[in-house]
């Protein structure tokens, strides 16, 4: 396992990162982590404002689970003009999750994401936990 919780990896069109957990909520967590990195944000313009948001996703398999998580954390990230940078799993079961998503508004992103994808995704366990290879469209 690598040093690092996610890096880059070359995409002939896209962005990726391949990412590692120890388990699936620091994975999902790692992902989240990685896809703002990517994405490249300044500071903020005026003052920003502390937020939280409480999110509850239900999906058909892990995969589902975690491009909807991503991509809600975008849609989040794009109506409200801001920075996620901090992420608390409360809990991953089966399908199912809860979590909490902290960041700060207005801040805007150098690289914007339209969505993520299913290029490539699966979630595989690894010696000392889990790793999966995200890709964003761009």
């Amino acid at each position: 396992m690598a040093e690092q919780p996610f890096i880059e990896i070359e995409h002939p069109a896209d962005l990726a990162l391949r990412v590692w957990g120890r388990d699936l909520p620091s994975l999902f967590t790692h992902a989240a982590q990685g896809m703002f990195h990517l994405m490249r944000y300044g500071p903020s313009p005026v003052e920003a404002t502390p937020m939280t948001h409480d999110i509850a996703l239900e999906a058909d398999d892990l995969e589902t689970l975690l491009v909807d998580w991503l991509g809600e954390l975008l849609y989040l990230a794009d109506r409200e003009a801001a920075h996620l940078g901090r992420f608390e799993v409360v809990s991953l079961e089966q399908v199912t999750l809860r979590a909490l998503a902290h960041g700060e508004a207005p801040r805007y992103p150098g690289r914007s994401i339209k969505a993520v994808t299913y290029a490539d995704l699966a979630i595989r366990p690894v010696a000392g936990g889990y790793e999966t290879i995200v890709t964003f469209d761009v």
